[in-house]
């Protein structure tokens, strides 16, 4: 595993790129919406002032083992949404991925993008094993991301606390073999 952080991933319509302590509007934009959260492990932000928090205590610091991205909109260099890995196992070499979107550009294929460029990051420059994504069984949107991207369904669902209730999560997964000699170059498409 080659832990080089967090880099510029520049795609079709997006650039992934690190937070920066300007970015605290763009990030409330959609953080402080009920119906984005919802589904999220996180509550909505209450004020400008906690996305300006968030932004200098946690999100804009980054080491080697920080896989941690800003989605830019490259048409108006927009925050619009982040991609990240939530859990990292060093032993099996895998990682759990997360990720939210502002409304506004959502059902355009833009978390798909994200998702792609991020798999490919992780698998062939970072070399991680497995990639796992959970949500929701009720977030089917995200699901359907994940579907999209060739991530495989793991046949059952899972009970989880969150946010102090329970809920039945979803877990997918896709492998380095699986995404290197069946998907590669459906990615470039």
């Amino acid at each position: 595993m080659n832990f080089i952080g967090t880099k510029i991933i520049n795609l079709n319509r997006i650039v992934l790129t690190k937070f920066y302590c300007y970015d605290y509007l763009d990030f409330n934009e959609y953080a402080s919406i009920e119906e984005v959260t919802r589904y999220l492990t996180w509550y909505k932000h209450a004020s400008i002032e906690e996305s300006k928090e968030i932004l200098n205590n946690k999100f804009s610091k980054y080491d080697s083992s920080t896989f941690r991205w800003a989605i830019r909109y490259k048409e108006n260099n927009k925050l619009i949404g982040s991609i990240d890995v939530v859990r990292l196992d060093k032993n099996s070499e895998s990682v759990e991925i997360g990720y939210v979107l502002n409304p506004k550009y959502q059902n355009k294929g833009i978390m798909k993008e994200a998702l792609k460029g991020v798999s490919n990051y992780l698998f062939n420059q970072v070399l991680i094993n497995k990639i796992y994504i959970r949500c929701i069984k009720e977030n089917i949107a995200s699901y359907k991301v994940m579907k999209a991207c060739g991530y495989i369904t793991i046949p059952y669902f899972k009970s989880e606390n969150i946010k102090g209730k329970e809920v039945l999560m979803i877990y997918t997964y896709l492998d380095r073999f699986t995404y290197n000699y069946l998907l590669d170059e459906r990615y470039k498409k």
